[in-house]
């Protein structure tokens, strides 16, 4: 019987950046992300965004964007997305820059948002981030990755 195991990429470590600078920049990516949620994010910002992230995964775009917002929901917006919509399109662009920080690379940071990791159960970390607290746990296992605790 075949055993499906999480692949695990590892990221580079960075030496030279003091923690509190890290903090500072990542602070700074959760206000901005707050900023344009609170006043609603533009489909066509999102599509960029989505279409960036489906370059590295194994999902079609559509059914990468469905998994973070349904279908109805998206047909539903006008120009501009609606509350929810807005915050999950901004939670994903937040730990994607999160996690671009830690590889020094777009395409590694998505690929690692598209595979599960144990550390979230088996789940992908992409999959988690229609939630608040989903997002939570996406941050905390990239917090360890950057300060090289074991995950």
């Amino acid at each position: 019987m075949a055993h499906a195991h999480a692949v695990r990429i590892r990221p580079r470590v960075k030496h030279g950046k003091r923690a509190s600078d890290a903090g500072r920049e990542r602070a700074a990516s959760l206000i901005a992300a707050a900023n344009a949620a609170e006043k609603g994010i533009s489909k066509e910002h999102a599509d960029r965004l989505f279409r960036r992230i489906a370059a590295s995964s194994p999902l079609p775009m559509g059914k990468l964007r469905a998994e973070l917002i349904p279908d109805s929901t998206w047909k539903r917006a006008g120009k501009t997305l609606g509350p929810q919509a807005s915050q999950t399109v901004a939670r994903l662009e937040h730990v994607l820059s999160f996690a671009t920080s830690i590889w020094e690379n777009e395409s590694a940071a998505a690929r690692w948002l598209n595979r599960p990791h144990m550390e979230l159960r088996g789940a992908t970390p992409i999959s988690l981030l229609k939630t608040e607290a989903g997002g939570r746990a996406v941050e905390s296992v990239l917090a360890a990755l950057e300060y090289g605790f074991p995950v």
